[in-house]
């Protein structure tokens, strides 16, 4: 098993500075939650101070298109559909509320409010054909949402096999296949149906694992306290570590892979951002960003700017690409 380690000699790849492109004002308290739209226009977040919001990124002005706000709780999480259309946010209260935001205009009419969950909801995900949604929390629960205008939503699925809070979650590109990363030091595949969604398999690490992506439809990418990203091979029952890239002097708190599969994204504390190549699990490029304390990251489709909240509630976005991938 090939599992290879950080090369020792700092100039086996280039450091670049992050350039500050926007910085986003708006919100007070700490930001909890950044995310990009897939077509790269919109960009949004949420905050401590009890509100969501939804910025024009795709402009020569980038600035605030819509404020969002429920019940008075604080946005923990946030993700856009694939379309770009919908907009879903978790709650960060107890009472684990998920809403659905139409933001096709600058209104931002919340169309679907699902309940079902306990505590607040730090991992959504919409299944790239826009029909289902993902949702993980403080109740260490996956559920699946088949979400319908107008309605409260029930489950179609509840899945209960982690033992601590889920913090990142994503779909496979089949529409099938979830994989969750939780605080419990494991990782699971949970293959859905119709009929009866099971878990599929466990991928056991040593410290908590907080971030997950797929990088193709063998191969799984995780990021953990232990500041290692692994990659999984999923082609046996049981997946098997086929690599491991080093180089975080931090946990791994986010994990991208660019939308022509070549490059995986990713995001530590410090905070450092790597672009890996996918080819040869090498460092292509590092990239300095300025000292803040945040596990608040987002990076565009294409890899090429990276979102991260501040404790004052800002969004910062750099560049970190000079060109799209």
């Amino acid at each position: 098993m090939d599992l290879p380690s950080r090369p020792t000699a700092k100039a086996a790849w280039p450091t670049n500075p992050a350039a500050l492109m926007v910085n986003l004002k708006g919100q007070t308290g700490r930001t909890t939650a950044v995310a990009f739209s897939p077509d790269r226009c919109l960009l949004a977040s949420g905050a401590q101070d009890n509100t969501g919001r939804v910025w024009e990124f795709g402009s020569r002005k980038p600035g605030e298109r819509a404020v969002l706000k429920k019940d008075g709780d604080p946005f923990a999480s946030v993700a856009f559909s694939p379309n770009s259309r919908w907009l879903v946010a978790g709650s960060g209260a107890l009472n684990g509320t998920i809403w659905v935001f139409d933001v096709s205009d600058k209104t931002a009419q919340d169309v679907i409010t699902l309940r079902g969950a306990k505590g607040a909801i730090t991992a959504l995900a919409f299944s790239p054909d826009n029909k289902l949604i993902a949702s993980g929390g403080e109740d260490h629960t996956l559920r699946i949402w088949e979400p319908v205008a107008g309605g409260t939503g029930t489950p179609k699925a509840v899945l209960k096999n982690h033992t601590s809070a889920i913090k990142s979650l994503a779909f496979a590109a089949s529409n099938t296949e979830v994989a969750t990363a939780s605080l419990d030091k494991t990782a699971r595949l949970w293959t859905l149906s119709r009929i009866r969604s099971t878990e599929k398999a466990v991928l056991p690490h040593e410290t908590e694992v907080l971030s997950v992506a797929y990088v193709n439809s063998s191969t799984l990418a995780t990021g953990s306290q232990d500041k290692v990203i692994r990659l999984w091979d999923l082609t046996s029952i049981k997946p098997k570590v086929k690599a491991e890239l080093l180089g975080h002097t931090g946990p791994v708190r986010l994990l991208h892979v660019t939308a022509d599969g070549k490059t995986l994204v990713s995001v530590g504390d410090g905070p450092k951002c790597f672009n890996w190549d996918l080819g040869t699990n090498k460092v292509a490029a590092e990239w300095q960003l300025p000292p803040v304390t945040t596990t608040t990251f987002a990076v565009t489709i294409d890899g090429r700017y990276l979102a991260h909240g501040t404790p004052d509630g800002n969004v910062d976005v750099h560049r970190i690409a000079e060109k799209r991938a």
